[in-house]
This record gives C-alpha cells, structure tokens and sequence, in this order.
C-alpha cells in the first residue's frame, strides 16, 4: 500500500482559509442585542485580538513569500517567476504590497522589512539569521500583536542575532502581559546587562542622526517630530518655554501649549533669513465670454482671516494660510521668478499643462520645462510615495527617442520608483490631465493625481467662535487695490511693488475655465540659471 503525503497549504489555500475565517468573524460582529457579562465578553474581546495577532503572523508569512519572488525574462522573452530562499527582499515587493494593503511606498517598505526580519530568522551562522523568530512565534500563539512585536524589534535593530535571542528568551513571560513602553524599557535594561557596547553604539547613532521633519495634518496647520541630543533639547526646550510663559501673561496666547507652538515659530524666523518664493494663480470662470475674473462665492467683503490653499509647504499637500500673511507674502517677493512658460490649469484634475508643448529632441529636459514639471507633479508620481519633486528624476513614460521629452511624457519619480517602473510586469500611462495610472505585475491599477493648482478661498464670514487678533501692519478688510485680492479675486493683476509680473490671459480657441498663466523674470534683476540636477 502507498503512503500519502498531505500537500503543504499554497497561497490558494491560504486565501480560501482567510475567506472562510472572515465569513465565520463576520456572522458575530453584530451583538448589538446579544447579552452577557463584562467578564465573557472580555474574554470574547481577548479572542478576537488573539485571532488578530495569529492573522497578522500569517501576514508576515505571506510577505516573506512574495518578497522571495524574482521575475526573470528567459531568452525567448517568457517572463517567469524565480523563488530565492526565504529572507529575500525583491526591489518591487514593498511596492506590490503597497497597494494590497493600502499603504504609503514608505510604510510598506518598513512592514515589509520587519514581517522578514521577524519571519524569516534563519538558522545560528546563516546570513538570514536575525535573532527574532521568537517574536514571530509569539504573534502565531496569539500572545503579542504586531505593534508592541515592532517595538522590540526596533529596540534589537542592528543587535546580533544571537545577542537578540537570548534578550528575547529573557523577556519572553512578559511579551504576553506588558504593554509596550514597559517592553522596551524592559529589553534595554536587559540589553544593558547583556552588552553594554551595542546600547552605547545605539545611544551614538541615535544622536548622531537626529532629525527634523514635517508633515501637512489639520485642515491649516502642520505637525513637527524632531529628535535632538538630549542637553540641546533641554536648552531649547527652556527658552521655549521661558517664552510661552511670557505670551501667557500678556494675553497672546491663551493655553501654553498654543504658545510653545507660536514661542518656537517665533525664536525659529527670529534667527535665521528666510527666502520664500510665490508663484500667484487665479482662474477664468466658467462661462464668462469676456475672459473676466470676479469674485466667487458670495458678497462678503474679504477679510484678512481668509483662508487660502497655498502649495509648496509640503510634497504634494496643500496647506491653508491667512489671508494677510500671503498678502505680505507677495508683496515681499524678490524680483527673481521660475519662468514656467504659458501654461493652463486642467478643470478636471487641477495640473499644470503647458499651452505649447514643444519640448526638446535630447533625452535632457530643458531647465524650464524641468521646472514646470516639478511644479506640475510636487513629488514622485508613485502611488504612495511622498518623496518630494526636487529630489526626484524626470522619467519618460514612453522610453527616449520613442517618446518624446515633453512635458505630457515626464514624470517625478524617485530613485527606486524609478527604477520600480523599469521591472518587467510594471506599466504606466500619463494621461491628458495628467494623472498616471499604474499597473503592478498582479494586474492590480492604481492611480496617482498631480497637483491641484485650483485655488480655494474659505472666506471668514464672521462666524468662527474666536476670533484671530489682526497682526500689526496688516491690510485692512476694506482695501481696495490689495494685490492678493486683484491676483485672487478681481482679475487685475495690478504690478506688485516688488516681485514677478504675472500675467493672466485667454489664448483663443481655449475652452472657458481654463487658467493661464505666464511668469517672466523682472526686467531689472535676472539671475543664471542653475545647472539643471539629477540624472533623469
């Protein structure tokens, strides 16, 4: 009689098993009208998160899996799939699983290097050893989630793998209890006793890269992370405060943590020569034969706590400002302007389109359609990824010479997504508008839009509940020849006294609603051209 072998589960077992699973969770996520006690339905409650982290080790299996995965192209031009061993990390795979998940080109690139560093242990002495199977194996028992998983891990990064089993093997009764400061607080004393160099060479590192970065959150605000050694952070924290406290007292700012925020503004623009640059967009309305522009919206007067979208401040979000602070803004703009061309404004997506788009015969975009590019994209046109414009390559969709170098076949796209799109399964197309779709080699479609340059005006109609002080020197509401108002609002656009001239116009045989714009230098100061960067 023949023995038979059970067939290990493939990804087609593993998906029809997550089906079923989900089927069976979601017939009881309805107990509006079940009734219990607090203590079964705790234990429920533990259950479920217990399911969670056995799912979320079954992610990681699956991520180990399909970032083993290797395309190859025989000499018959056959595209086929090549399996390395477990441990593997395909160029691509961040960015497949980027769009399964939903996740940012950074975000997946992380959850992708700590599902394999957590999944993929090797045996002691191999290359794809990391120390931290246990943790994995915690997640598969259900005893540890994969948040408080990715605490530990961080705290072991760059630890040997044998240093990082025995810290695991020491703090393994806890992984299932303790929450995850107490977790990290418990692996770094362990760590400590155990090799007191790595947690001094980390504490070096640490310091050594401290940082600053920003990102757009609230509707009109930004939201900072910095990391500083730790004695400069208590100075600057003193004179912050020391600040704040004296904003308090003379009735500036009434909580103290507004008036850290506005101390640390304020002893930051205090120090330090600020060059800001402002490119002025307004739009020809729809259907109004005389090309002329007037005030949308209703018939309040126009305030200096306006609000307006503003690009720039980050890749590809628009932030809010004050009326009156962009109005001093482009009052206070030095004579040297980006010369973008004629271009329009999409009424569909809000891009930037050259009215003439000519472009070049050479592979190398000239400096000014290079410019508009950027203006166009503000950051690299992968799906999920926020890197922003000026650090990226100008990619032609369509290969040189075949495609053209021309502002509708260049897009941003950073170095890896760059060299993502040259993977064999990968396909890209630009549209009109220029939104680009993406095709990942799963046939999963993905799309990514261009900067809206539409501008949005919320006007303040005196209903807020607190209203902001004016700041000293600003426009009153009633001024009649303001130039954001004139740019913005009533077509001028008046000369600003300093500054770029714009110039707003309706080239014939243009659809109405269609903005374009024209930036040229000041007459009185040009300056050289930088040597047009990164390799495209």
């Amino acid at each position: 009689m023949q023995s038979q072998t059970t067939a290990r589960p493939g990804p087609r077992e593993v998906a029809e098993a997550a089906r079923r699973a989900r089927q069976v969770v979601g017939a009881v996520l309805s107990p509006a009208g079940a009734r219990g006690s607090s203590e079964e339905w705790a234990a429920a409650l533990g259950e479920l998160r217990a399911l969670a982290d056995v799912v979320e080790a079954a992610e990681a299996e699956a991520a180990v899996r399909l970032a083993a995965i290797e395309p190859l192209v025989l000499e018959t031009g056959e595209l086929v799939e090549t399996h390395r061993a477990p441990g593997h990390v395909s160029l691509d795979a961040p960015s497949i699983v980027s769009g399964v998940l939903g996740m940012t080109a950074v975000h997946a690139e992380r959850w992708v290097r700590d599902a394999v560093r957590r999944a993929a242990d090797g045996p002691d002495g191999t290359d794809t050893a990391t120390g931290l199977g246990a943790l994995h194996l915690a997640m598969a028992q259900g005893r540890l989630d994969g948040y408080r998983a990715g605490v530990v891990a961080r705290e072991l990064e760059e630890v040997p793998a044998q240093v990082a089993a025995t810290v695991l093997e020491a703090v393994d009764a806890y992984l299932g209890v303790e929450d995850a400061p107490r977790l990290r607080r418990r692996v770094r004393r362990v760590l400590a006793r155990i090799s007191p160099d790595l947690l001094r060479q980390r504490a070096v590192r640490a310091r050594a890269a401290s940082s600053l970065r920003r990102w757009v959150d609230e509707p009109g605000t930004d939201t900072w992370l910095g990391t500083f050694p730790s004695e400069e952070a208590c100075r600057a924290w003193a004179a912050i405060d020391a600040l704040a406290q004296r904003l308090v007292a003379d009735g500036t700012c009434e909580g103290i943590d507004r008036a850290r925020a506005r101390a640390l503004t304020d002893l930051v623009t205090g120090s330090a020569t600020i060059d800001l640059r402002v490119h002025v967009v307004t739009v020809v309305p729809d259907g109004d034969p005389d090309g002329e522009v007037r005030p949308a919206g209703s018939a309040v007067a126009t305030r200096p706590t306006d609000l307006v979208t503003v690009h720039g401040a980050a890749p590809g979000e628009p932030v809010l400002v004050a009326r009156d602070w962009l109005e001093r803004a482009v009052a206070a703009t030095s004579s040297r302007t980006d010369h973008l061309g004629r271009v329009v404004v999409d009424p569909s997506s809000g891009a930037l389109v050259p009215v003439d788009d000519t472009g070049t015969d050479g592979y190398r975009p000239a400096a000014g359609l290079a410019r508009l590019v950027r203006a166009r994209d503000g950051r690299c046109r992968f799906p999920g990824c926020h890197v922003a414009a000026r650090f990226c390559d100008l990619d032609h969709v369509v290969p040189w010479p075949v495609g053209p170098t021309t502002a509708r076949n260049l897009v941003c796209l950073c170095r890896r997504h760059h060299r993502t799109k040259q993977r064999p399964g990968w396909s890209v197309v630009l549209h009109p508008d220029a939104t680009t779709t993406w095709v990942d080699p799963t046939g999963r479609r993905r799309t990514t839009h261009p900067l809206d340059h539409r501008p949005v005006v919320l006007p303040d109609t005196g209903s807020d509940a607190d209203q902001p002080a004016r700041p000293a020197g600003a426009a009153p509401s009633h001024a009649p020849h303001s130039v954001l108002e004139h740019l913005l609002e009533h077509g001028g656009p008046p000369q600003p006294s300093r500054g770029c001239r714009v110039e707003v116009h309706r080239p014939r045989g243009r659809p109405p609603g269609r903005l374009v714009v024209e930036l040229t230098p000041h007459p009185r100061r040009r300056r050289s051209t930088p040597p047009a960067s990164p390799p495209f």
